[in-house]
């Protein structure tokens, strides 16, 4: 029985990796945040429902210091559910489908992963190659074709906030999720190469960086430099000391890069305002303004927020954008910061959790930086902690945070 339940999860884990990351719904962007979330329904739920009649939870380790501090978190963001004024709004979430539902889901695939999956490289070639097919959608986007009939007729990736609000590219919609997606893959890849993998990775990796470079999402690319930076130990487990160091340095060099180059109007030059005091509240996409409207509702219910997934019905006031003299109102119906997210919608409890459980994850990775497996994983988790201050929570993302943070769970001798 324990060799078919990790055959599933191996299986499960595969499937996440290419055929979900892959999928790409009927309707194109128009409906690809409720067809991402049905596959993942369909997945999540199927895997769940055979491991439970295997009886794989009988394994589970319930005591382990990362499970308990995901059971953690779900009781808390059970209990939030429970106690929100917002009823059964508290199920699904709002239109990024981020309610308790998905949030249990989480909780439930890391457990059995945690125990059943068997973390190999052949789980990062197949991220790769997914990766790899991913950026070559894009890039033929980027030439202004509409290949698959993703764009609605006539519309293609440059009328992206004239013809219709945001950016899309790539199989996972938003740009923001695409580019996302690929810095993860391309923070693994480059650690599996460090670490002596197949050169083979280096193809799928350089197309990857390339791809996220034409996209210029800055938090992907934020990601992806404080992971090369912070990786460092990660990375070269035998020179910890010199490569903490080194890391130190290039900060401290990265930081007055940024206090002396006034930048060309893009996010340096905000990074740079910010370090001399001056605070614009546009800066980030208006992410500034968002978190600041936000601060009441953590003040309302501060330990158990309103609810997971319920941000949108809380009369947060819209934040704009002003491009070529004209200013473009959207209503807020997300923190676009992860952990900002958890704390207005399940409270400082459960962040308190949620934070406990990553740091458990990422303390692993370090502390067993010598096996390849971990520091891959590890690599990848630490872009995805850095990108996440910066993103939108959904499941189109979402679900693989709980992956890395299961393949860096304790596993047997």
């Amino acid at each position: 029985v324990m060799a078919l339940c990790r055959r599933i999860s191996d299986l499960y884990a595969l499937a996440l990796l290419t055929v979900y990351a892959l999928f790409l719904p009927l309707g194109g962007y128009e409906r690809m945040m409720e067809g991402k979330y049905r596959a993942f329904l369909l997945l999540s739920l199927g895997y769940v429902l055979a491991m439970t009649a295997l009886g794989a939870w009988k394994a589970v380790r319930w005591r382990e210091p990362m499970c308990l501090a995901a059971l953690a978190y779900l009781v808390l963001t059970a209990l939030s559910a429970a106690l929100s004024p917002y009823g059964t709004a508290v199920l699904l979430g709002g239109t990024r489908r981020d309610g308790l539902l998905t949030a249990a889901l989480y909780a439930a695939v890391f457990l059995l992963l945690a125990r059943h999956l068997r973390p190999d490289c052949w789980l990062l070639y197949a991220a790769a190659a997914s990766a790899a097919l991913c950026d070559l959608l894009v890039l033929v986007q980027l030439t202004g074709r509409n290949p698959l009939w993703l764009y609605p007729a006539g519309l293609n990736y440059f009328d992206g906030d004239v013809a219709y609000s945001g950016f899309y590219a790539g199989a996972a919609g938003n740009i923001d999720f695409t580019a996302f997606l690929l810095a993860l893959c391309a923070a693994a890849m480059a650690a599996a190469l460090v670490r002596g993998w197949s050169k083979w990775l280096l193809a799928p990796l350089a197309l990857t960086v390339w791809t996220l470079w034409q996209l210029r999402v800055a938090a992907a690319l934020l990601g992806l430099a404080v992971t090369a930076v912070l990786g460092l130990p990660l990375l070269f487990p035998r020179r910890r000391r010199a490569m903490w160091a080194l890391t130190l340095l290039l900060t401290a060099a990265a930081l007055a890069l940024i206090w002396f180059f006034p930048g060309d109007g893009g996010t340096l030059s905000e990074l740079h305002r910010l370090l001399h005091g001056e605070v614009d509240l546009t800066f980030g996409s208006s992410r500034l303004l968002i978190w600041r409207s936000l601060l009441p509702l953590i003040a309302e219910r501060p330990l158990l927020g309103g609810g997971c997934g319920t941000l949108y019905l809380r009369d947060v006031p819209p934040f704009y954008w002003q491009r070529g003299g004209e200013t473009t109102y959207f209503a807020v119906t997300s923190a676009h910061n992860e952990y900002l997210g958890v704390l207005v919608d399940q409270g400082a409890l459960a962040l308190l959790a949620f934070l406990a459980l990553l740091a458990l994850a990422l303390w692993r990775a370090y502390r067993h930086a010598e096996s390849d497996r971990c520091a891959v994983a590890g690599a990848a988790l630490l872009c995805y902690a850095v990108t996440a201050f910066f993103s939108v929570a959904c499941c189109i993302t979402g679900v693989y945070l709980w992956l890395l943070l299961a393949m860096l769970a304790p596993k047997e001798k």
